[in-house]
């Protein structure tokens, strides 16, 4: 009996520190923000890129040394940065309604801005949103309507794919849409995941890799359904095929089988406008999790300090996959 008694307290100690050692650890990363949003991982530079979109501006993050820099756009709300394949130094951002290249070396004001594409003509009060770019280069992104706070004109945007051959005029795969947001793609390509967040739905497309097209929409989970607080923004994948998903108003990351549609995990932060998500670090075993403050009352502002910062997830268990960067030959001399 002692010896039984001695295994069972063995395997206890055992089962206690396991859990112990895997469980997930948040870390603040940078302070500072007001709506930081769109990271994006370089591989290459074992770097993260990301923006503030009411602060117009785009930072950069060097891994090892922790040294972030910053540019200042000045020309308007950006909303995403990717890195351009084959073109060190060279990123494609969205200012308003318009696609830019940048050179990140380069001058400190707009005037580093080469303008590629400009989308929803006719639509002034329209600003890009959230995108990702797919396996062969191609940037996929999206649109939404007049903001007023944090209320937005519903189905006034679309969801675009840009390349280096449709950039004077980007095709149009989904309108309306409201708030075009978090994009991610299976690791075969056979499904695109796609968020439009006053939905509440997470939707998945086929998705034909060799022509960039999607079709058959269907819903793969339901906020509401599912009784998951506030609502969903930034995704992203890990090697496992599950989606993790930034939760806006909802103080929280969540991880979802999408085969399943089912709730695997939830992670809550100290922040509750938590606007995206990415996979990063040298194994991509770190989960950066970008937030806002933007619309904090003065009582939320006190109750949330570390709002508006970037954070980091390590020890969840998963990894993701390398982010695609966006081919556009010549990027460096456009």
């Amino acid at each position: 009996m002692a010896i039984i008694r001695i295994l069972v307290l063995i395997s206890f100690v055992e089962i206690l520190n396991a859990s112990r050692s895997t469980a997930p650890i948040i870390k603040t990363v940078y302070r500072g923000g007001t709506h930081f949003e769109g990271p994006h991982w370089s591989q290459e530079e074992n770097a993260l890129y990301w923006v503030d979109i009411i602060e117009q501006k785009v930072h950069r993050m060097d891994a090892q040394t922790g040294n972030v820099t910053t540019k200042q756009i000045g020309y308007g709300p950006v909303s995403l940065v990717v890195t351009v394949q084959d073109n060190p130094g060279t990123v494609l951002v969205t200012v308003r309604s318009e696609l830019y290249l940048m050179t990140w070396n380069g001058p400190a004001n707009d005037s580093a801005l080469r303008l590629l594409s400009i989308v929803d003509l006719g639509l002034p009060d329209n600003r890009c949103n959230d995108g990702k770019v797919d396996t062969r280069g191609r940037l996929w992104f999206g649109t939404m309507g007049k903001e007023v706070g944090t209320n937005v004109d519903k189905d006034q945007g679309s969801l675009y794919m840009v390349d280096q051959h449709n950039a004077l005029e980007p095709a149009v795969w989904v309108r309306p849409v409201s708030v075009s947001n978090g994009i991610a793609w299976t690791r075969d390509n056979k499904f695109m995941f796609y968020i439009d967040t006053p939905t509440r739905n997470i939707d998945v497309f086929d998705f034909n890799l060799e022509d960039g097209s999607i079709r058959n929409r269907r819903t793969i989970f339901s906020f509401e359904a599912k009784n998951v607080t506030g609502l969903p923004d930034g995704m992203t994948i890990d090697r496992d095929g599950n989606l993790w998903v930034a939760c806006f108003n909802g103080g929280k990351v969540i991880k979802i089988d999408p085969r399943a549609g089912k709730l695997l995990e939830q992670h809550k932060f100290p922040a509750s406008k938590v606007t995206s998500v990415v996979w990063g670090g040298h194994d991509l075993e770190t989960l950066y999790v970008t937030t806002s403050n933007f619309g904090l009352n003065a009582a939320e502002h006190i109750q949330q300090p570390d709002a508006g910062s970037l954070f980091a997830i390590q020890g969840t268990g998963a990894k993701g996959l390398p982010e695609n960067q966006f081919i556009y030959p010549g990027a460096a001399e456009y």
